[in-house]
C-alpha cells in the first residue's frame, strides 16, 4: 500500500505540475525545434477539424479488425480495466457526436496470415461492406497489400499533423514520401506499447555500478544526451556479479532470446534507415555505410563480447526464465513499454526505471524509437466510395483518434503507463521521451519502410549477421541486395501502376 500511496501522490503532482505552468492556447500548436510538445494538461481542450453539429444522419460506417485488435477497437464496456472501458465509451461518443452506426467486423481469426487473405479476397470481389480497415501492420506491409488501400492526403478531415497521430510514422511506410495510406495514432492506444524500452533495476544498479549509489543516475545520461550504445555496453559489462559457486546466482547485465525485437530497436535507435530516398521521394536502398559498420561492430561487442550479457539465441524463452528480471538475475530487461503491463512487473517489489534505447553516439540529434511490424494501423480500401472515404468516412477517423487522444490515451499513458508501474516523475519524462512527446528531450517515435516492406531481406541484415556471431556486414548486404532490388522494384511498379 505504501507504494500505491507514493504512485498516486507522483501521479497527483504529473497531472497538476503543468497546469502550474501554463495551458496553451486551443488553436495554438504547441512546438519545439523538433515536433509538438505534448501538453497533455490541454488534451480534454484539444479540438479537431471536424464542424460542430456534423451530421452523417444514421448512416452506417462498417469496420473490418482483425480479430487480435479486437480489445483496442471495440473495448468493454464491463471490464475492470478502465483503459477498455474508455474504448468502448469512445465509440460510443463518436456514434452519438456523428449521428453515426459503427458497424464492427470481425476478421474471425487470429492468425494473421488468414486476415491478409480475408481482406485480399473482400477487397478484389468488392464484396466486403467495410470503409474502415484496423489491422496489424504486418499484415499490410509484409504482403504488399498498399495498393489495396487508398491514399488519404485529400480527405476532408484527416490530419496527421494533430497530436493524436504519429506523423514520423505514418510517412515512414509512404512508398513516395507524399501520399500516405496507413495510419498510427492513439486511435489504437496500443500502439504506444509497442514502443522499445529498456527497464533497469535500480537497486543493483545502486549497488554496483552507479560512484555515487543513485539509482536515477541513467535518467541523467539521457537528459544529457550521454545515453549511447558505448555506454551501455560499458555498464552491463560491469553488471555481470560473480556470487561464487557454480554460478547459478550470478547476476548478469542482460539476457537475449531468440527474437530479433531489442535488436531491430538498437538499430533504429542508432539512426540507421537502410534506406535514402531520391529527389521525387521514392526509395533507394542505401549502401553499406561507415555508420552502419561502426553500429554493427558495436552492437556485435556489446552482445560478443560482453561478460554482462547472457545470450541465448538459439533458443525460445523458456516459461522459468520469465521472471529472471523481477528476480534479480539480470540488471536490464530489454523490451518494450507494454512490458511494464505484464504480472511479473506489476508485482515486482523491487524498484525499476525505465529508459529508451539508446542512440550510437553523442552527436545523434534525436532518441529514435522504433514500433515494430504489430503495430495496429488504419487504411480505407479501395473497394469503398472514394467520395465517401474523402467525407464521411475520414469525419470518422478523425473523430475517433481526436475522442481517444481526449479520453482513452489519458487512462492508458497517464495512468496505465506512467503511474501504475513507474515510481516517480522521473519514469514519466521517460515515458514521454519514448513516445516522442517531450518537451525539451528531442525524440520520436516512428517506424522503418526497410524492416516493413523489405522484411525478409535487408530488414533483418543486422539481425542476421550480429546474431550469427558475425560481422561482415558487407559481405550480408551483398547476399540480400538481389533480392531486395527485386522486390523494391516490384513494389515501385505496382505502386506506379495501382494494380492489386
Amino acid at each position: 500500500m505504501k507504494k500505491v500511496r507514493i504512485l498516486l501522490i507522483a501521479l497527483c503532482f504529473a497531472m497538476i505540475f503543468p497546469l502550474l505552468v501554463a495551458c496553451k492556447k486551443d488553436d495554438e500548436k504547441p512546438v519545439s525545434d523538433d515536433k509538438y510538445v505534448y501538453d497533455d494538461s490541454c488534451r480534454e481542450k484539444a479540438a479537431d477539424s471536424i464542424p460542430e453539429g456534423y451530421d452523417l444522419e444514421n448512416q452506417t460506417i462498417g469496420i473490418f479488425y482483425a480479430q487480435h485488435t479486437e480489445k483496442f477497437l471495440i473495448g468493454d464496456e464491463e471490464s475492470t480495466d478502465i483503459v477498455f472501458s474508455k474504448i468502448y465509451e469512445r465509440n460510443l461518443s463518436v456514434e452519438e457526436r456523428l449521428n453515426v452506426d459503427l458497424d464492427l467486423i470481425s476478421s474471425d481469426t487470429t492468425r494473421w496470415q488468414e486476415v491478409v487473405e480475408v481482406m485480399k479476397r473482400d477487397i478484389q470481389t468488392m464484396a466486403n461492406a467495410y470503409e474502415i480497415i484496423f489491422t496489424t501492420n504486418n499484415t499490410v506491409t509484409q504482403e504488399l497489400l498498399f495498393n489495396y488501400f487508398y491514399d488519404l492526403n485529400d480527405s476532408e478531415y484527416i490530419d496527421i499533423e494533430e497530436r493524436w497521430w504519429y506523423p514520423d510514422a505514418i510517412m515512414e511506410t509512404s512508398i513516395d514520401n507524399y501520399n500516405y495510406r496507413l495510419l498510427y495514432g492513439d486511435i489504437s492506444i496500443g500502439t504506444l506499447g509497442i514502443a522499445g524500452a529498456i527497464f533497469y533495476n535500480k537497486a543493483l544498479y545502486e549497488q554496483y555500478i552507479s560512484p555515487n549509489k543513485d539509482g536515477d543516475e541513467l535518467y541523467q545520461k539521457v537528459f544529457d544526451g550521454t545515453w549511447t550504445l558505448e555506454e551501455f555496453t560499458r555498464i552491463t559489462k560491469k553488471a555481470h556479479i560473480e556470487k561464487g559457486g557454480d554460478g547459478s546466482n550470478d547476476i548478469y547485465g542482460f539476457s537475449l532470446f531468440n527474437t530479433g525485437e531489442p535488436t531491430h530497436y538498437f538499430r533504429e535507435a542508432a539512426d540507421l534507415p537502410l534506406y535514402t530516398r531520391d529527389e521525387y521521394g521514392m526509395i533507394e536502398i542505401e549502401p553499406i555505410s561507415d555508420r552502419l559498420i561502426t553500429f554493427v561492430d558495436m552492437l556485435y561487442e556489446c552482445y560478443w563480447e560482453n561478460e554482462g550479457a547472457w545470450l541465448f539465441l538459439g533458443q525460445s524463452m523458456p516459461k522459468e526464465r520469465e521472471n529472471d528480471f523481477p528476480n534479480e538475475k539480470v540488471m536490464f530487461l530489454l523490451g518494450n513499454l507494454n512490458t511494464a503491463l505484464q504480472d511479473n512487473m506489476r508485482e515486482m517489489k523491487q524498484d525499476f526505471g525505465i529508459v529508451p534505447f539508446p542512440k550510437l553516439d553523442e552527436e545523434q540529434e534525436l532518441y529514435k524509437n522504433f514500433l515494430q511490424n504489430g503495430t495496429v494501423m488504419v487504411g480505407c480500401p479501395v473497394s469503398a466510395d472514394i467520395e465517401r472515404v474523402n467525407e464521411e468516412v475520414s469525419a470518422v477517423i478523425e473523430a475517433l483518434a481526436s475522442e481517444s487522444y481526449r479520453s482513452v490515451a489519458v487512462p492508458y499513458y497517464e495512468m496505465a503507463l506512467k503511474t501504475a508501474y513507474t515510481r516517480d516523475d522521473m519514469d514519466a519524462h521517460m515515458i514521454d521521451i519514448i513516445t516522442g512527446r517531450h518537451d525539451t528531450v528531442k525524440s520520436t517515435l516512428t517506424k522503418n519502410f526497410a524492416y516493413e516492406y523489405l522484411h525478409y531481406s535487408v530488414g533483418q541484415i543486422i539481425r542476421n549477421t550480429v546474431h550469427n556471431k558475425n560481422t561482415n556486414v558487407v559481405s550480408q548486404y551483398d547476399s540480400m541486395i538481389g533480392s531486395a532490388g527485386v522486390t523494391l522494384k516490384q513494389i515501385l511498379d505496382d505502386y506506379k501502376s495501382g494494380k492489386i
